[in-house]
């Protein structure tokens, strides 16, 4: 089940409807947890969902609102999944957890899994070990779960066939296309004709009420960035925290004879005999471990490289085996090791640790977050107050704290082009009595954590309608645009009506293609679904058109020789059919675990 989840996790992703916001492996929300007496968004099964859960989910990024309901729609569907889940006991084992997090590329150094990097990449998204691990092994139980119902579907043999036949059948196509570019000499609009559309769509040419602003940010990311590390300071917080920062790698060879945990006492006996008679050999001739690991290790990842598992850090393999690597001198042979896979023969090859100047990034990194966070943590009130205190300005609270007073463009109350003004609690203090009215700095607003923003209004205009001689060449425009579209889709009728009766009127169709609906040649399902509507006789050629937003597109339509489908494409079409037969049984499975759960909102 859990190989299905990996090679289908588009599928089951798109099905949970959890792709948009990163709530599979890697990505999602912290975990619900929220406070006594925080207001929540919504309700699963007693566990609440807050603001903050929806600030986790976005990386702290500003939603407009239509996006804030999505993915409050997504969070509450995580968490019946989640819900039924853990009603059914459905929980991935240690050994999913470790595969899936060492085949991340992003842990991975040389092609191998790196602990240090792990635990930096980690830290740099401030969560720790456990935390990942947890979101971890939630979101492979909700994939464990979705993959065992999409597992499930079928679809009929026979019925799967004559569907892919039906897309393979061919058919020889010629076009021409009526496009109002053609016809827009032929067309005219009056001063009275732009009148009397203006009028009648006086709310098209609205304005809604906006404002220009000047606004100033204080962000920990950008002291950050303005932070000025000594270079003894660097040297001694690495040489105070070395362990961490630069740990001690080993790279092993091993050689794998495989036993399951669960195999009886004389499976495993059998295991280790084998694995001591190996022990022999290379300890007579250690020369020779490579080339042994490709004959007799039954490690399908390392054989084939003379069993070299790269360098890896403490921790990073199961318990027995990293003792005992961690354990040898290089060149050393290990005794027999009896893990959870069976017998192991290890070999050290190399020891390495970084060099100061290879974590000296890292390391400077570190401390010019933490030194950014004490200046955001020391100023934060002061550019609070500052902008309250002296709410006619902006300038005193950019003097204070050396920040850049910058400029908008014309925001109304629903959207902002800048993303740092695009959050609705900036926009809703803007437009408010004392800042519109009043002229005064909104008070500090919290984007995100370690982020605040004040601005004022420079610039204000009240909704209103553009006058008509601002927008009548738009209208014109569009007259002009519309007529000659419904003068060239009259022709194509007219020419289509003319071919059905058996006319010939002067046309100068495109060379033949031959297409299918497995091959379409770029044409649109609408259009491809006229020409396939068409009951063709003999050899005898049928005509279809249709409207479109170009024009009208008129089709000659003949019957094509049949071509044998490819046996592969032919059994890659009947899995897809069945894959999505599963796809729908998932669909309609979220649908009904969404009535049983208890959700609600205040």
């Amino acid at each position: 089940m859990f190989e299905f989840v990996q090679n289908n996790r588009t599928l089951v992703a798109v099905a949970l409807g959890l792709v948009g916001i990163g709530l599979l492996v890697g990505g999602g929300v912290a975990g619900y947890s929220a406070t006594a007496g925080e207001p929540h968004l919504a309700e699963v099964d007693g566990v609440k969902i807050t603001e903050r859960d929806l600030a986790n989910a976005s990386g702290g990024q500003p939603l407009a609102d239509a996006a804030k309901a999505q993915l409050l729609q997504e969070l509450i569907q995580r968490q019946v999944l989640l819900s039924e889940a853990k009603k059914l006991h459905v929980l991935a084992s240690d050994a999913q957890l470790r595969e899936q997090i060492m085949g991340i590329d992003a842990f991975k150094e040389n092609g191998q899994f790196n602990l240090e990097r792990y635990k930096s990449l980690l830290a740099a998204r401030q969560m720790t070990v456990d935390q990942f691990e947890a979101r971890m092994r939630e979101d492979l139980g909700l994939q464990l779960l979705a993959g065992a119902l999409g597992n499930s579907g079928f679809s009929s043999s026979l019925a799967s066939n004559r569907l892919v036949d039906s897309l393979a059948q061919s058919r020889e196509v010629a076009s021409y296309q009526f496009i109002p570019a053609a016809y827009a000499t032929q067309v005219t609009v009056s001063e009275a004709d732009i009148k009397a559309y203006y009028d009648a769509n006086q709310a098209s040419y609205r304005l809604p009420e906006r404002v220009k602003v000047a606004y100033v940010v204080l962000s920990r990311e950008e002291l950050a960035a303005s932070q000025t590390i000594e270079a003894d300071k660097v040297r001694a917080y690495f040489d105070a925290n070395k362990a961490e920062l630069a740990p001690e790698e080993r790279k092993v060879r091993h050689i794998l004879i495989s036993a399951d945990a669960k195999a009886p006492a004389a499976e495993r006996a059998a295991a280790k005999k084998s694995a001591e008679a190996i022990l022999a050999q290379v300890k007579q001739n250690p020369a020779s471990f490579a080339e042994l690991a490709k004959q007799k290790s039954q490690d399908p990842g390392s054989a084939q490289q003379g069993g070299d598992l790269g360098y890896f850090g403490r921790g990073a393999m199961v318990k027995a085996f990293d003792e005992v690597a961690f354990k040898l001198a290089k060149g050393q042979i290990s005794d027999v090791v009896e893990t959870e896979y069976g017998y192991h023969v290890l070999q050290l090859e190399d020891i390495r640790a970084k060099s100061f100047e290879e974590v000296k990034p890292v390391v400077e990194q570190r401390l010019k977050l933490e030194a950014a966070q004490k200046r955001f943590d020391q100023v934060s009130e002061q550019f609070s107050d500052l902008v309250y205190q002296q709410a006619d300005s902006l300038k005193p609270v950019a003097d204070a704290l050396k920040l850049t007073v910058r400029e908008s463009d014309w925001l109304t109350r629903d959207a902002a082009a800048d993303p740092q003004l695009n959050n609705a609690k900036v926009r809703e203090a803007l437009f408010s009595d004392d800042v519109l009215n009043k002229k005064h700095n909104t008070e500090a607003v919290e984007l995100s954590a370690g982020t605040l923003l004040s601005a004022r209004v420079l610039q204000h205009e009240p909704a209103k309608v553009q006058a008509l001689a601002e927008v009548s060449g738009k209208i014109a425009e569009q007259l002009k645009a519309e007529r000659a579209k419904a003068k060239a889709i009259e022709e194509g009728k007219k020419a289509l009506a003319a071919l059905q009766k058996g006319e010939a009127p002067s046309l100068a169709w495109s060379a033949p293609k031959v297409l299918s609906r497995l091959q379409p040649d770029g044409l649109a399902k609408a259009d491809l679904s006229a020409i396939y509507a068409l009951p063709l006789k003999d050899k005898a050629a049928g005509y279809a058109g249709l409207e479109s937003a170009a024009g009208f597109n008129l089709y000659r339509v003949a019957a094509a020789p049949a071509t044998p489908l490819d046996p592969a494409l032919r059994e890659g079409l009947t899995g897809s059919l069945s894959s999505t037969s599963a796809q729908m049984e998932l669909a309609a499975y979220l649908a009904k675990l969404r009535e049983q759960h208890k959700v609600s909102k205040p």
